[in-house]
């Protein structure tokens, strides 16, 4: 396991995805941050559907733009699975009622179909294009990556390369199933240098530099049961070490599935730490609800990681920062920047930053679990 063999697609995973995330300055001094993710999904090896998510933040004016894109193949299964789901839950007016709009060829505000079929090429080296969006393996070593991205307001090319540093096999082998741990498998290039150029409506185009994250994911589990939920952080520590913590749990009773740490220190060297604990706060006014969905996520959590004799506490830079995701109903998840302190309270000193993803939380009215830590 490793790169270049798993840089491109395996088609007998029923979910797979690209994903990457980047902070940069521009020529002009200017503080950005993108992220997005490329899926591939599907029962079949031959029948694919293709979705992507991504945001563009304005750091220093704390602002941001999302967006979700799903390829015709992604409708056909939709139309499929959502059929399946309609005729086991008949009273289900949600799922009804996106199923209407399926059949009218029609999405809910704001998803976009893609006027054009994506296409995937896996030679010379994989290309993954939706449109004028794609991702690029683009060196022969699938250390090097390239991501291009456009919304109504923006294009942006990034270059993200890691020719030196190992990779992250998350869990220590890189197996993150849920019941079988070859049901799910996580490589990570953290550290990353990104280049680039951004061209803002009203602007010039403007060169960048700055640092990248790539996660590459594939398997039969995350993201396909809807009783699993997640919290994810990628961060970035001052002292040169990237942290990988992500915890599943049980979206009906809250409790935690699976917890761990993956820690890659600044000289290459790569722990794991099962021991490491994620509590979301309650406090209401730290929770923002996504103005969309209704999805009720908490912005702040404390993460300790014993083997690191460290506590931290990670933040929301921006308390909204969903993105709208389709599945029958709707519904959004949080991905974001945050900044990552040193100990519990909000307040202590900052040490790092890097990015959350929230997945499986719920609107107002509907009770999320109490939150439960390993």
């Amino acid at each position: 396991m490793g790169f270049p063999q798993d840089a491109g697609p395996h088609d007998a995973s029923v979910i797979e995805w690209w994903y990457f995330n980047s902070f940069f300055t521009t020529a002009s001094g200017r503080h950005f941050s993108v992220v997005g993710s490329f899926f591939r999904t599907g029962l079949t090896p031959t029948k694919k559907g293709h979705y992507l998510i991504y945001s563009l933040t304005d750091l220093d004016a704390k602002t941001r733009t999302a967006y979700s894109v799903l390829d015709k193949g992604t409708i056909t299964l939709l139309k499929a699975y959502t059929s399946l789901a309609a005729m086991q839950n008949p009273d289900d007016k949600k799922a009804m009622a996106f199923l209407a709009q399926l059949q009218r060829n029609e999405l809910p505000a704001p998803h976009r179909v893609l006027p054009v079929s994506a296409v995937v090429k896996t030679k010379p080296r994989f290309v993954l294009a939706m449109g004028e969006n794609r991702i690029t393996e683009a060196t022969a070593d699938g250390r090097t990556w390239n991501a291009k991205l456009k919304g109504d307001d923006f294009t942006l090319d990034l270059t993200l390369a890691q020719p030196t540093r190992p990779a992250m096999l998350v869990g220590g082998q890189g197996k993150t199933g849920v019941t079988n741990p070859d049901d799910m498998y996580y490589l990570t290039l953290s550290h990353m240098d990104a280049t680039g150029t951004l061209t803002r409506r009203g602007a010039a185009s403007e060169k960048f530099t700055g640092t990248g994250w790539l996660d590459r994911q594939w398997g039969q589990s995350w993201g396909v049961n809807p009783n699993v939920g997640w919290d994810w952080f990628g961060l970035r520590l001052d002292n040169g070490s990237e942290v990988l913590v992500y915890r599943l749990r049980n979206t009906r009773s809250g409790k935690t599935i699976q917890a761990q740490a993956t820690i890659l220190d600044k000289n290459g060297k790569q722990t794991v730490d099962t021991a490491v604990t994620v509590t979301p706060t309650t406090d209401i006014s730290r929770m923002v609800t996504d103005p969309l969905s209704g999805v009720v996520y908490p912005t702040v959590f404390t993460v300790a990681v014993p083997s690191l004799g460290k506590t931290f506490s990670v933040t929301g830079d921006i308390a909204d920062q969903s993105i709208p995701v389709l599945t029958p109903g709707g519904s959004s998840i949080w991905e974001g920047v945050v900044s990552v302190r040193d100990g519990a309270a909000p307040g202590s000193a900052r040490i790092g930053h890097g990015y959350m993803e929230l997945v499986g939380y719920k609107p107002a009215g509907v009770a999320n679990a109490a939150p439960v830590g390993k």
